[in-house]
């Protein structure tokens, strides 16, 4: 080490360690500028990702929806073509602007990905060409008045087939973004990870400046320690964000593939308190009737009050559509649903974020604690509130898209795709345990007549009503099934045959009681007849089942209706002497 001052007693020069200093501090500056831009950089990534995941989502439901509508639609085509049914033939018509709709829709989505829009122009064709051979099976029997001799080959594999490219095609953007977003979270890991190491490396050196420059003077002390401090300090920020964001993209992933709300609901508390320590949440979802807001989960330790159901105008944040209260602000404007305990907690404060996608208010996040939310705090509950809202979104999309599929728009029974595969489900069951099981076939009597008296608005209210009836008569494990039209199909597991009898008797008695009222006006009463088959005294299979019931229901009509005639005691001859269903 040299002297401070020559033999002469000159001064020495200047020490050059505040230069070394500010070199360090402006080498630290830029490795923290440089992470704080990284983990920007990524949030806007994790962002972009998050959205572009949602838009296939979207890509896929519309693709199903697609489908869903071309095959209803054949349905109707066939069934009108073969029966000559107004209603389907009416209901064929009004789905044909709301296919080209879906089909533009779809076209609107992709317009920004050529290969997407390729994929989905071959599928739009193969949809418009089915739609083309409906509409021609439709018109034939309209013209003619007849079965037409040789129907339109009506088919959906081709169109399932172009769907599963576009399907695919977006299966492949979405792996893409999955690898994009896990390595672009890698990448700032790491980066974080040597921004840290070498922070402290730098640090260290400061360190050893400081303490050789307080050996020669004690003036400058003061202000290197704060320093130290803050370089510690903002070490520190740097790594909680990095681990929030890191925590934050693993929420992300994981809401993304639950694939029910219990599943959401179960490990959403865990997750929420790890990434916001110290606040406790709750998570109330709206009802479907947009009345009542119902707390359906909560995690951690609360400061505040709540109530477990409220109005949704009681929140704040629901009424304004944002975050509340407002960052910085303590307004007197408190939240109904929730409150102080006591005048001993006066610094506890909350934080409620609507959760809003696609255009749908579906519930609030709330946290809660001894102290307001920092402003990191607010931040990380904001952007979680919009995986949430996302995540959620997907399920009710993915359960309308279930339930679509399988149910009666009109009644809510089961429609006649599902009757086929559960109906063939439980006859292996049944063989395997050696039970038997009954299949019943109902028509409402006369329901033309009823639909020419009073219209067919009329005649959906008595569907409708015919539906809960016949739910409120059969067991929860039992089938009920909207076969067609007026017809509807029950499925009996474990029934004998004293039990069918007495199941079909009563749902006959109470469709005699019925009373349905449309319009403030009391309609006419109808009855029911009903033809029965047992497995396996009248069949193995399920089209020999339903063909028995079928030939049992005709033998009901044909002794006079509001009957009830079983398959191993119907008359030899059951083909009946009306002409059609409609006239029997």
């Amino acid at each position: 080490m040299t002297q401070d001052t020559h033999s002469t007693g000159a001064p020495l020069p200047k020490s050059p360690i505040p230069r070394r200093l500010l070199l360090l501090f402006l080498a630290l500056a830029a490795i923290l500028g440089a992470v704080g831009f990284r983990v920007w950089e990524t949030i806007e990534r994790f962002v972009s990702n998050s959205n572009w995941v949602a838009h296939s989502y979207e890509v896929e439901g519309k693709v199903s929806e697609v489908l869903a509508r071309l095959g209803t639609m054949q349905a109707d085509a066939i069934g009108y073509a073969a029966t000559g049914d107004d209603l389907r033939q009416a209901r064929f018509n009004g789905q044909l602007p709301l296919l080209d709709h879906d089909l533009g829709e779809l076209a609107n989505l992709v317009q920004d990905n050529p290969v997407q829009i390729a994929h989905v122009g071959e599928f739009a064709s193969s949809v418009n060409q089915q739609r083309d051979l409906a509409v021609a099976t439709v018109e034939a029997r309209h013209k003619t008045g007849t079965v037409p001799a040789a129907m339109a080959d009506l088919g959906i594999n081709a169109v399932r087939g172009a769907a599963r490219i576009v399907l695919d095609e977006e299966g492949n953007l979405l792996r893409q973004r999955r690898v994009d977003t896990d390595h672009t979270s890698t990448l700032t890991q790491t980066l974080t990870s040597v921004a840290i190491m070498l922070s402290l490396m730098f640090l260290a050196i400061a360190y050893a400046l400081v303490a050789a420059a307080m050996r020669r003077s004690a003036r400058g002390h003061d202000e290197l320690r704060d320093a130290n401090a803050q370089l510690a300090e903002a070490l520190a920020e740097t790594r909680r964000i990095g681990e929030s964001m890191h925590k934050l993209s693993q929420l992300g992933e994981m809401l993304q593939s639950c694939r029910e709300l219990g599943e959401v609901r179960a490990g959403l508390g865990g997750a929420l308190d790890d990434l916001l320590p110290g606040l406790g949440g709750r998570l109330a979802l709206i009802n479907p009737s947009q009345n009542l807001a119902v707390i359906g989960a909560h995690w951690g330790q609360h400061a505040l009050l709540a109530e477990s159901v409220f109005a949704p105008e009681d929140c704040w944040a629901l009424r304004r559509g944002q975050a509340y209260p407002l960052a910085g602000t303590s307004s007197g404007f408190v939240c109904k649903h929730v409150q102080w305990p006591s005048p001993d907690h006066p610094h506890a404060g909350y934080l409620c974020v609507p959760l809003s996608a696609q255009g749908e208010v579906i519930g609030v996040l709330t946290f809660d604690g001894e102290r307001a939310p920092s402003a990191a705090e607010r931040r990380l509950a904001l952007a979680a509130g919009e995986q949430l809202a996302l995540a959620l979104a997907n399920l009710r999309l993915q359960e309308t898209l279930r339930t679509q599929s399988i149910r009666d728009p009109l009644t809510g029974l089961f429609n006649r795709r599902y009757l086929e595969v559960s109906l063939e489900r439980e006859l292996l069951r049944a063989t395997r345990r050696s039970l038997s099981l009954a299949v019943l076939m109902l028509d409402i009597d006369h329901f033309k007549r009823f639909n020419d008296s009073h219209g067919h608005e009329a005649g959906d209210a008595l569907l409708s009503k015919f539906a809960e009836v016949l739910k409120r008569c059969i067991r929860n494990e039992d089938i009920a099934c909207r076969y067609g039209g007026e017809e509807f199909t029950v499925v009996l597991l474990e029934a004998d045959a004293e039990n069918v009898a007495q199941r079909a008797e009563q749902i006959r008695a109470a469709v005699s009681a019925m009373s349905v009222e449309h319009r403030r006006e009391q309609l006419s009463h109808v009855t029911v007849s009903i033809g029965s088959a047992m497995y396996p005294r009248d069949g193995r299979a399920a089209e020999d089942l339903l063909r028995r019931a079928d030939a049992a229901l005709y033998q009901a009509k044909n002794l006079g209706r509001n009957r009830i005639v079983d398959a191993g005691s119907e008359l030899p001859s059951s083909r009946p002497d009306c002409a059609s269903r409609e006239t029997c």
